[in-house]
C-alpha cells in the first residue's frame, strides 16, 4: 500500500456521517470537511501528525501567502499529482526492499505481537481501563502506519536498549487544531522561511533521504546536520511488519473493511548510534535551562506528573528567556507561525495538546486535550501565565490544608504534637488534588476562551469565586468522614482555618491588580 495513492485515512464527514477511508489526495484536493475517525485519541493525534509531516515534505508552501491560500480552499489535482512524483516509494508500506518506517529482511528470531507497537496497549498500568479489547488484534495497513509512526515519534523506545525518538520518550506535541481535517493539515505545515527559522541548515540537507532509504550510520551524530525530512520521520529501531494476510473480518483498530491485515512484527535493536544536541522539532515546545558557563541546555516539555497540561500552558504558547536558576521556554513553531500568520487579525486559538507519561519504558498515562484561547492571546502571554499561576495557588491552599490534616501539626521548638494528624498514610492531598484538577477543568476552559485579554479583571474575579468554592467543596467532602472524630477535631480546624488564610491570599489586596496575580 503506497500512503501517497491509496485510500488509508479513517475519516468521517462533518457534521455527521458515515466512516470510510480516504486518500491523501481526496484529503488535500477536496471540498468535504472530514475529521479523523479511530477509537483512540492519541492515534488520532499521531495520525494527523503523521498527514502534517507527509504535507510538509511533498508540499511545503514557499510564502505565508501561498500557505493561506492552501488553508483556504483545496490543492488542485495538478499540483498534488506533481508533488508526489521525487517521493513516489518514500511512503510505500509494503515496498520490496525499502518499506516505509521499516528494514526490509530484518534477523529476529521472535515475532513480536501488534499490540506491542500500539502505545500503552500493553505493559502500561492503565492499560484494562482506556482500551478496547482485541484493539490490535488485526490492523490494516493505513492503521499500520500509524502505529508505526506514533512508536517511532511519541512513544518510548521498547526498552533494553532501544533509542528513544529524537524528542525523546514522551514529548508533548503541540498543534493548531482546524475546523476540519483539511484545514488543520494546512495549519500546521511550515512555510519555507519559517523552516529556514527554525532549522537554519535545512537548505543544505535538502536531499536528504528518510531512515529507511539511507539508514541510520553508527557514531555521534550532531542534531544539525539532520535536515527536516529525514527529522520528521527519524526512525530509530529496526522493526519490520510481517507480511500481510487475507482479512477474516475488519480492522481491529478502525473497524473498516479490508482486504489485509497485520497480526506481527519483528524489532531488533539498534543503538550504536548517538544525537548530540536537540533537534528543533516543529510540533513540541521546549524547556530552556542556563548553565553556570553560559551555554543553555534545552529539552522538550513532557508529562511528569498527573497534573493536567493547562498547569504548562504558559510553555505551549510564551516565549521566555532563562534567567539564573529560572528556567525559560520557547513555544513550538507551528504556535510561532500561527501567530504571525493573520497578525492583528487574529482569531481564537484552538491548541490540540497530547502526549503520554511514563516510568521508565512503560506507559502509565496520556493525555488529550483541546484549549481555546480567546482574540488577543498572542499579544498577552503575561495575562495567560497568571491564569495558570493562580490556578495553581489554588491548587496549593488546598493540598496545603489537606496535608496538614493529614500529617498533623508539631511546635516547630520542642517538636512535640500540636494537633493529631490523620495518619501520613492516608495522603489526602493527593486524592484532593486530583479531584481540584477534575473540578476546575471546566473553569479553566472557560476563563481562556472567554476572558478579554484587554481587560481581564472581571474574569479573573470569577476565577477566584469559583476556584475558592471548588477548594472548599472538596476540603469539606475530603474531611467531613472525620467529624466524629475528637481527637481531629482540634486539627480540622486548624486545617480549616489555614485554607482560609491561603485562599484570602489569593484575592487581589486593595487597590492592586486583579490581572496577573501571582500565585505564592
Amino acid at each position: 500500500m503506497n500512503l501517497l495513492i491509496e485510500e488509508w485515512i479513517p475519516v468521517r464527514p462533518l457534521p455527521t456521517g458515515a466512516m470510510k477511508k480516504v486518500s491523501l489526495k481526496q484529503l488535500l484536493c477536496g471540498n468535504e470537511a472530514w475529521e479523523l475517525c479511530l477509537p483512540r485519541d492519541d492515534m488520532e493525534l499521531a495520525a494527523v501528525q503523521l498527514l502534517i509531516c507527509m504535507t510538509q515534505v511533498l508540499l511545503t508552501p514557499k510564502s505565508i501567502d501561498e500557505l493561506k491560500r492552501r488553508i483556504a480552499k483545496p490543492l488542485t489535482e495538478t499540483d498534488y499529482d506533481a508533488a508526489i512524483k521525487p517521493f513516489h516509494d518514500w511512503f510505500q508500506l509494503d515496498h520490496p526492499t525499502q518499506p516505509f518506517m521499516q528494514v526490509r529482511g530484518l534477523a529476529a528470531k521472535d515475532v513480536t505481537p501488534l499490540d506491542k507497537l500500539m502505545a500503552g496497549l500493553t505493559g502500561a498500568t492503565n492499560c484494562c481501563f482506556v482500551n478496547e479489547p482485541d484493539l490490535a488484534t488485526g490492523l490494516c495497513p493505513g492503521c499500520s502506519a500509524i502505529v508505526l509512526f506514533n512508536q517511532a515519534t511519541c512513544t518510548p523506545g521498547f526498552g533494553g536498549g532501544f533509542k528513544d525518538p529524537l524528542r525523546g520518550g514522551t514529548p508533548i506535541t503541540t498543534l493548531i487544531q482546524g475546523p476540519h481535517l483539511r484545514q488543520m493539515v494546512w495549519l500546521n505545515v511550515l512555510c519555507e522561511s519559517e523552516v529556514a527559522r527554525l532549522i537554519p541548515w535545512d537548505n543544505a540537507t535538502k536531499q536528504q533521504k528518510p531512515t529507511w532509504i539511507d539508514p541510520i550510520k553508527d557514531g555521534d551524530i550532531p542534531a544539525q546536520s539532520i535536515g527536516l525530512k529525514r527529522g520528521l520521520f527519524w526512525q530509530p529501531a529496526y522493526v519490520e511488519l510481517l507480511s500481510p494476510v487475507k482479512a477474516g473480518s475488519a480492522c481491529s483498530s478502525c473497524g473498516l473493511d479490508t482486504e489485509y491485515i497485520f497480526t506481527g512484527f519483528k524489532k531488533a535493536k539498534f543503538s550504536s548510534y548517538k544525537v548530540d544536541g536537540t533537534w528543533p522539532h516543529p510540533h513540541s515546545a521546549k524547556v530552556l535551562e542556563r548553565k553556570r558557563n553560559g551555554s543553555i541546555e534545552q529539552w522538550f516539555t513532557s508529562f511528569t506528573s498527573s497534573a493536567p497540561a493547562w498547569t504548562q500552558l504558559n510553555r505551549f504558547v510564551e516565549q521566555l528567556e532563562p534567567q539564573g536558576p529560572v528556567k525559560g521556554h520557547e513555544f513550538a513553531a507551528v504556535v510561532h507561525q500561527v501567530k504571525n500568520l493573520y497578525g492583528q487579525q487574529a482569531q481564537k486559538l484552538h491548541l490540540a495538546i497530547g502526549g503520554y507519561r511514563r516510568s521508565k519504558a512503560s506507559i502509565v498515562d496520556r493525555c488529550h486535550e483541546v484549549f481555546t484561547l480567546n482574540q488577543g492571546w498572542s499579544q498577552h502571554s503575561d495575562v495567560i501565565r497568571g491564569i495558570v499561576s493562580l490556578g495553581l495557588g489554588y491548587k496549593a491552599a488546598l493540598t496545603g490544608a489537606l496535608y496538614l490534616f493529614s500529617n498533623g501539626m508539631k511546635d516547630q521548638k520542642t517538636n512535640a504534637v500540636v494537633a493529631k494528624g490523620l495518619g501520613e498514610k492516608m495522603q489526602l492531598q493527593k486524592m484532593g488534588e486530583v479531584q481540584f484538577y477534575r473540578a476546575t477543568e471546566s473553569v479553566m476552559q472557560n476563563i481562556l476562551s472567554c476572558i478579554d485579554f484587554e481587560e481581564p479583571a472581571p474574569a479573573f474575579d470569577e476565577m477566584r469565586r469559583d476556584m475558592e468554592s471548588i477548594c472548599k467543596d472538596i476540603f469539606g467532602e475530603s474531611v467531613r468522614p472525620y467529624l466524629s472524630d475528637p481527637e481531629l477535631v482540634r486539627t480540622m480546624a486548624i486545617a480549616r482555618r489555614t485554607l482560609g488564610k491561603k485562599l484570602s491570599a489569593l484575592k487581589p489586596q486593595q487597590g492592586g491588580t486583579n490581572a496577573t496575580t501571582k500565585a505564592p
